[in-house]
């Protein structure tokens, strides 16, 4: 009669044998680990989002920020619509709308655009980079970003307008809206070459000069047929005048200014293969 222990010893140096020379059908020898470090690296599309992501809530939250690109437009929408908003049957207070709303994105893309500058001087965006933000993954989500900040001051000067007496139906409503977020791209790259070049404070002072000059040469505080003719002429050759002038398009209707549609699709071009030449220097990417 053989001992339990050995019978149990014997049983279990069968089982082991067993499983070292003939696997159970249902267990797959394979490693896993090559798949789940794959799995675990994003993409560059995640990383694109997640930094757009990240930019967009760091700008939002800046109170300062918010108070400047919203509470300035609507202001200014106030003032200038008591002065001059009955004009033309009160047509003239739904242009000035489309021109405020036009003036708080451009200062929302100008300004996220030279946050571009904090993010190299503090050296944020070099260690986005290490860690395998591609310098592409950046321009995008930088484009992303600045994109999503300029949605509230749009808002906000469309919703004061229809609040105050600004009579557009809701289908032209939305395509104003629609139209201005589009037509700003260019001076959202405005913004990221100016971050990309100029170093330190300067790119946020060059940002507000750069603003102001749109603005004003723009025709979006005054009418452009009130300045000088050189003044007009400069003022046709940049977006921020064909900006307002398809805003007010997409409102009352006419001609599609096509010529505007030109010269807005030429700054894009232009502005995009700068921010290309400009990229590497500005990630650090260079050459020393």
């Amino acid at each position: 009669m053989s001992h339990p222990a050995a019978t149990a010893a014997g049983t279990t140096t069968d089982l082991r044998s067993s499983a070292m020379t003939s696997p159970p059908e249902n267990i797959t020898l394979t490693s896993t680990a090559p798949a789940a470090r794959a799995a675990a690296a994003p993409s560059d599309a995640s990383r694109t989002l997640r930094y757009a992501l990240h930019t967009t809530a760091m700008t939002v939250t800046d109170v300062m920020f918010m108070v400047f690109t919203i509470a300035m437009p609507v202001g200014m929408y106030l003032l200038f619509g008591m002065m001059f908003g009955d004009q033309g049957g009160g047509e003239a207070r739904g242009m000035i709308m489309v021109n405020m709303a036009a003036y708080g994105g451009l200062g929302a893309a100008v300004t996220a655009g030279t946050q571009i500058q904090e993010d190299q001087r503090t050296g944020f965006l070099r260690q986005l980079i290490v860690a395998g933000l591609s310098p592409r993954s950046f321009l995008a989500g930088s484009v992303m970003a600045a994109s999503a900040v300029i949605i509230p001051a749009l808002i906000a000067v469309s919703v004061v307008g229809l609040a105050t007496g600004v009579e557009v139906g809701p289908a032209a409503f939305l395509l104003t809206i629609v139209v201005l977020w589009l037509g700003l791209l260019p001076t959202i790259l405005i913004g990221i070459v100016l971050g990309m070049v100029l170093k330190g404070g300067t790119a946020m002072a060059g940002g507000v000069v750069t603003m102001m000059a749109m603005a004003i040469f723009g025709g979006l505080w005054m009418p452009l047929e009130m300045f000088p003719t050189w003044m007009q002429q400069i003022g046709h050759a940049i977006p921020t005048y064909w900006i307002s002038q398809l805003g007010q398009w997409s409102m009352y209707g006419g001609d599609l200014p096509v010529t505007g549609l030109l010269v807005i699709g030429a700054w894009t071009l232009g502005l995009g293969v700068l921010c290309a030449l400009s990229l590497r220097g500005a990630v650090g990417l260079k050459r020393r």
